[in-house]
């Protein structure tokens, strides 16, 4: 029993980032046609890599990181849901 929690943390550790891009990707799936394409940065990197370690060193600490993502996916779906509204309201009427 001890060496399954050994593995499954190791494995939050390294991949957590991931593995919570995946289940927040599975509840809440975003068009990625309507998103504008965005770069990543060094600093995009570095905050990804802190929060990760924060999510995996404490329960609030999750919670909190996790709050973020699920925000941030939730913005994200509505910025795509409101592209296509924004276009046809710029089109001028002939």
């Amino acid at each position: 029993m001890m060496a399954d929690n050994r593995v499954f943390r190791q494995i939050a550790r390294s991949n957590g980032g991931k593995l919570l891009n995946a289940a927040i990707d599975t509840l809440l799936p975003v068009d990625t046609d309507k998103l504008p394409a965005k770069k990543k940065t060094l600093l995009g990197g570095i905050a990804g890599a802190v929060a990760v370690r924060v999510a995996t060193r404490s329960v609030p600490g999750a919670i909190v990181v996790g709050g973020a993502v699920l925000a941030k996916r939730l913005y994200d779906r509505r910025q795509a849901k409101a592209a296509p509204k924004a276009s046809e309201k710029a089109k001028p009427k002939a």
